[in-house]
């Protein structure tokens, strides 16, 4: 049953006076929650994964290691702790040819995965302005 950022619980391991998006969207827990949702839904995404680039990338690459960098991204780019281990995001999408298309589609799967956790309008608009604003360095096409 997917759960929802209000459901998760109140000791999650961030500082309650934190007025971070991070800790706004539940700390490590509730972006754990958004990601686990995302990442698997993006894994079978017929349309995402029409493009031999990506789908060549979810062959060979561990599906829970992409949920790891993912969430780490996340935590890191809302103002949690710095510790994504990954490569810059120009670097890391240059390789699979994105198009604009595909990232809309991405940010649709997104969007989704914030609604259906509930996430708050306030924090659901932070969050989409973080991802549009790496439109340019993954996008190729």
């Amino acid at each position: 049953m997917t759960k929802t950022i209000t459901d998760i619980p109140a000791e999650a391991p961030y500082d309650a006076n934190d007025d971070s998006l991070y800790a706004r969207l539940g700390g490590l827990y509730g972006i754990s929650a958004a990601v686990d949702n995302l990442v698997d839904r993006l894994y079978v995404n017929q349309f995402g994964n029409s493009n031999p680039k990506v789908a060549e990338f979810h062959e060979q690459q561990g599906h829970a290691g992409f949920k790891f960098l993912v969430t780490a991204w996340s935590i890191q780019e809302t103002g949690g702790p710095a510790i994504y281990p990954g490569r810059d995001m120009r670097e890391s999408h240059a390789h699979l040819s994105v198009t604009a298309r595909e990232f809309d589609m991405v940010r649709t799967e997104i969007k989704t995965s914030l609604y259906q956790l509930n996430v708050p309008e306030r924090e659901f608009d932070e969050f989409m302005a973080i991802i549009d604003s790496y439109e340019d360095m993954v996008v190729s096409k």
